[in-house]
């Protein structure tokens, strides 16, 4: 059996697992290129899957997951006798340091949301005011990039001003209600003319699904637009997807702040993530001095009055 032949059998295979395993096909079929389809899985060297799993830039985070991936399909192939050992090498090096989430100000915030309007010099693939909106809802709904590009119009109910995101990661939807603001900015984007139907909620200008490289690349020329950036180099630099992150972090400050019941508020911010453990949340919730703060001053009245929110 050729190696496309064994990859398209581990692909199906851990699907029939219920995993989606989006990522690893991905590398999988990258290193069915790299070494030639019809190559058999027994014969692929253990230099070529070094010179695979290396790339061309310096060591990120990607190594381990295509080793992981790797890994996973060679136990397959040799349980199932279409490889006799594995290529993979015997030391793995340490992973490097974790990429620490980027939480925006409000003063950025806004930067992005205004540059949104002029950081095209050219007409590009996708309308700024697609970008924009965008934005918008990853903050305002607390949404990943890949579920605000799935959104239907069918799935945008501007009327009860509920999202349904549906069969995202780990396979789980959920409703999640946008405030009146966001609710605003999306019936202003939707148009009077907005009929609920199957088609994308955002398009690009030839009226396809936008590409999640694409908006990537936009967001990009917007975040260099604004002037934003942090030290560490290119891999360091705010991404899209700490947005995210920032609407966690933010929220939880809010609550803080207004006295509310944190160990209540978790468990519910929780859900509307889209996390069924509180763990999947904290990942988001970095600690940053104004939320240091507000902790900080909540413990001290605790500490002095014996109050409880």
């Amino acid at each position: 059996m050729n190696l496309k032949s064994a990859v398209d059998g581990y692909i199906d295979f851990r699907k029939s697992l219920g995993e989606r395993g989006t990522t690893n096909a991905y590398y999988l079929r990258s290193f069915c290129r790299a070494m030639g389809p019809d190559t058999s899985p027994e014969d692929v060297s253990p230099d070529a899957v070094c010179d695979f799993l290396a790339g061309a830039g310096p060591l990120t985070a990607s190594w381990h997951v295509k080793h992981n991936a790797l890994l996973g399909f060679y136990r397959y192939a040799q349980s199932r006798g279409l490889a006799a050992s594995s290529p993979l090498p015997m030391i793995v090096p340490q992973r490097p340091p974790a990429y620490q989430p980027y939480i925006y100000t409000h003063e950025e915030l806004k930067s992005l949301i205004e540059g949104a309007a002029s950081y095209q010099r050219n007409k590009g693939h996708i309308d700024p005011r697609a970008v924009r909106t965008i934005l918008l809802l990853l903050y305002g709904a607390a949404l990943r990039v890949s579920e605000a590009l799935s959104l239907t119009c069918a799935d945008v109910d501007l009327d009860a001003a509920v999202l349904t995101i549906r069969n995202t990661k780990f396979y789980k939807s959920r409703l999640v209600p946008m405030g009146p603001d966001l609710t605003r900015e999306m019936c202003a984007y939707a148009g009077g003319d907005f009929k609920s139907n199957t088609s994308m909620f955002f398009k690009d200008r030839h009226g396809q699904r936008i590409n999640q490289n694409t908006l990537q690349y936009n967001f990009e020329r917007l975040r260099a637009h604004t002037g934003l950036r942090r030290d560490g180099g290119s891999r360091c630099q705010p991404r899209m997807h700490d947005l995210r992150h920032t609407s966690a972090v933010h929220r939880l400050t809010w609550c803080y702040r207004r006295g509310g019941d944190v160990q209540k508020f978790l468990p519910q911010l929780s859900v509307y993530m889209g996390h069924a453990q509180l763990a999947g949340t904290q990942v988001y919730l970095s600690m940053t001095p104004q939320l240091l703060q507000e902790a900080s001053l909540r413990f001290e009245r605790y500490c002095k009055t014996g109050e409880r929110p």
